[in-house]
């Protein structure tokens, strides 16, 4: 069976529509899916924060390979497995951009395996986020995606690559010249979204 695709939106924020539209391309294609929503906490940075927080929630729910897809992005093409699938983890890592880019490891489509590797890796990745997060001297902001990064460069544990079909953003010169075929494409609603995402303390219930 195909990995189980999971994501989540905060509730009463532009991602819940989103939501409908990945989940809606999950079904056309006959993919398990879990698409959840949850409760603001607080910043457009810490909701990024909590997805590693919440990708090992299902890995215990799960108990199964499961595939993150970022909920602002749609299937277009009915997926495969592939044979980066018998790795820990993998995620796209661009061959053209330096190691320390910020872009470097996209994290908007990432495998994970239920397997000891993957959730040691995890781990080290929800360390770099709390550590990143918490640094009083932070500067720029914060991606989820360079805290992957860093997280795999200390993780004794060897990740596999995505494709870019799998992680295709709608309108990226190199991606669309990379790729005329994606399955996943990735609208990247957070630009829009971050700007009014609440800045008060969560409720969390």
């Amino acid at each position: 069976m195909y990995p189980t695709v999971v994501s989540f939106y905060t509730r009463n924020s532009p991602y819940q529509l989103q939501a409908h539209h990945l989940v809606a391309s999950c079904e056309k294609f006959g993919i398990p899916h879990c698409v959840e929503g949850i409760d603001s906490w607080g910043s457009w940075e810490l909701n990024c924060a909590f997805k590693p927080f919440f990708i090992i929630e299902k890995m215990k729910q799960f108990r199964r390979p499961l595939l993150w897809v970022d909920v602002d992005a749609i299937f277009l093409r009915k997926p495969r497995q592939l044979k980066v699938f018998s790795s820990d983890f993998a995620a796209y890592t661009d061959p053209e951009l330096p190691s320390d880019h910020p872009s470097k490891v996209r994290s908007s489509t990432l495998y994970i395996n239920y397997t000891q590797g993957a959730r040691d890796l995890l781990m080290q990745w929800v360390t770099v986020c709390q550590k990143q997060l918490a640094d009083p001297t932070r500067q720029e902001e914060f991606w989820d995606q360079m805290a992957l990064r860093d997280a795999l460069l200390l993780s004794p544990h060897q990740a596999g690559t995505l494709p870019v079909s799998y992680i295709h953003i709608l309108g990226h010169p190199s991606d669309e010249q990379k790729d005329s075929k994606p399955v996943i494409v990735h609208l990247q609603a957070s630009r829009c979204a971050k700007r009014i995402e609440p800045c008060e303390q969560p409720s969390r219930k």
